[in-house]
């Protein structure tokens, strides 16, 4: 589970990572996005730092779990039945390792770079329709998990008037839908409408019916304490 947890994390960081900063924008909102406002950022910048502080010092938390304690009062969780541990500081010394080895890789010398267009099959200048997507990216682990995602998709070709062989549009649509939302959300707010529907049924507008509801609440709280106490 945990090597699951890891892999879907990082896929889901790189898709995160491509929607954001890969490819030419598809649409002039996305063109002329901007910057959060500072205290958005300081928001995320704070809930970012807690995450930190936390997976490098888990012996805050560990105490909670079930089964795990902090091997020799260092910052190492362990769990009952495995020889196994793993230091979180020790990780983040190295990637932090790793990152100056990169930076300092990077500040070297900079060789003159050289501006290209991309080999486009000679169609010309290729648009941002034409450009790999996260969506793209994530294809491949969707169809690992075609039996519980049941993704929605479909081919609709449009063929000219003149003949049926001669194709003036094709239009491809995929969907994941949410298969909690359609199956525990949905019927609960279909059940919640529909009793909304009947409920209408009670206020018909007379006064009279107004206060009978009143005088029978009343009466059979009163009913209900008198039995109780």
């Amino acid at each position: 589970m945990f090597a699951l947890s890891a892999g879907l994390a990082v896929a889901t960081f790189v898709k995160a990572f491509g929607v954001g900063f890969l490819a030419r924008p598809r649409s002039q909102a996305a063109e002329l996005a901007r910057e959060s406002p500072a205290p958005a950022v300081a928001g995320m910048a704070l809930a970012a730092a807690a995450c930190v502080f936390l997976a490098v010092n888990p012996g805050l938390v560990l105490r909670l779990l079930p089964g795990a304690h902090a091997a020799g009062g260092a910052p190492t969780p362990s769990l009952a039945g495995l020889t196994g541990s793993i230091s979180p500081l020790l990780i983040l010394l190295a990637l932090a390792a790793a990152a100056a080895l990169v930076l300092a890789a990077l500040s070297g010398p900079r060789r003159v770079r050289r501006a290209a267009r991309p080999w486009d099959c000679g169609a010309g200048p290729m648009s941002s329709r034409m450009e790999y997507t996260a969506t793209s990216f994530a294809e491949p682990l969707q169809r690992v998990f075609d039996h519980t995602l049941a993704p929605e998709g479909g081919v609709a070709v449009a063929r000219a008037k003149e003949s049926a062989y001669l194709v003036e549009r094709i239009e491809f649509r995929a969907r994941v839908p949410d298969r909690v939302e359609r199956a525990l959300y949905t019927p609960v707010l279909r059940a919640a409408h529909a009793l909304g529907e009947r409920a209408r049924a009670l206020a018909g507008g007379s006064v009279h019916r107004y206060l009978a509801y009143g005088f029978y609440a009343l009466t059979g709280v009163l009913i209900v304490l008198a039995v109780l106490t």
